[in-house]
């Protein structure tokens, strides 16, 4: 074989490698690509849901705290004089 045609056997060899490799990065930037869209999802629901516990959280403190019962074993908070 002469070098011409060795040339061309290399070229056309990394050619089709250098296509299957950007075939497999393409699926992989793909599959990252809704992966990380998906966990932004979740993230924000969790961060929604977080939130509206702490309302929560928040309104059933106030509720025990004007409670009569918690009043009574607890009484109020004593002010300082300055």
């Amino acid at each position: 074989m002469d070098s011409f045609s060795q040339m061309q056997i290399f070229f056309l060899i990394s050619s089709v490698g250098f296509v299957i490799v950007f075939i497999f990065v393409s699926i992989f930037l793909f599959y990252l690509i809704t992966t990380i869209y998906s966990l932004r999802r979740i993230i924000f629901k969790i961060e929604k849901g977080i939130d509206r516990i702490g309302d929560t959280t928040k309104d059933l403190l106030e509720d025990m705290r004007d409670n009569i019962i918690f009043k009574f074993i607890f009484g109020r908070k004593k002010r300082r004089k300055d």
